[in-house]
């Protein structure tokens, strides 16, 4: 479903990723591990499209989407992408982001919103929620069109500790469901246990396996 084929990534002169290889099964949930600046979102942004490899292809469904020289646009991608920082759209209430992004009504965007606990925000705009909020309602928007790939880049954070563990199980009965192939990018092990098949770290470029959870 997701697979990477020895890609590699500099930026700003220094190499990120170094021949990474990573292949995500339908169905099947992966955490990677790692301090902030170690290329956990930039490996999500490559498979999304949103950044350009060096060097080696990533294959999606098995299609080659990117390889040095081309890539195939993200909107072409079809692929659930949960932004670290929310990225929604403020001009817009949650509800009608939810609809935009779902193309269609407002009954099921509300339905969306019910389910990650926010309901009653339905009307505001991203500006007057908390970060914890936006976030939920970034991953309502990430999660409801049951994509077959939906990538998570630290969904839980800005989320209270108290709500953590319910919105966790909400992402992977949501996964579940769709049976999607899931790549979650986290600082907290401990999140994804009981969720992520694998755990992996990304240190010096590379992926190893951390643990199972």
């Amino acid at each position: 479903m997701i697979e990477l084929k020895e890609v590699s990534k500099s930026i700003g002169g220094t190499l990120v990723l170094d021949r990474v290889n990573l292949s995500v099964e339908q169905g099947e949930c992966i955490a990677i591990v790692g301090p902030s600046g170690t290329g956990k979102t930039t490996l999500l942004r490559l498979i999304a499209g949103l950044e350009p490899l060096d060097s080696g292809s990533i294959l999606l469904r098995g299609t080659e989407v990117s390889r040095p020289g081309w890539q195939l646009p993200p909107h072409a991608r079809s692929i659930g992408f949960q932004f670290q920082d929310s990225a929604l759209w403020p001009h817009m209430s949650l509800c009608d982001n939810l609809a935009f992004a779902l193309n269609s009504g407002k009954i099921r965007a509300l339905e969306c919103l019910r389910r990650a606990g926010i309901e009653a925000l339905a009307s505001r705009r991203p500006s007057e929620v908390s970060g914890g909020e936006a976030r939920r309602a970034a991953l309502a928007r990430a999660l409801a069109p049951a994509r077959e790939i939906v990538l998570l880049d630290e969904p839980l954070t800005h989320l209270e500790h108290a709500l953590r563990d319910g919105i966790a199980q909400w992402i992977a009965a949501e996964l579940k469901a769709a049976n999607a192939a899931c790549v979650w990018v986290t600082h907290e092990p401990a999140e994804v246990h009981g969720i992520a098949r694998r755990i992996l770290t990304l240190k010096d470029g590379q992926l190893r396996q951390m643990q199972s959870p």
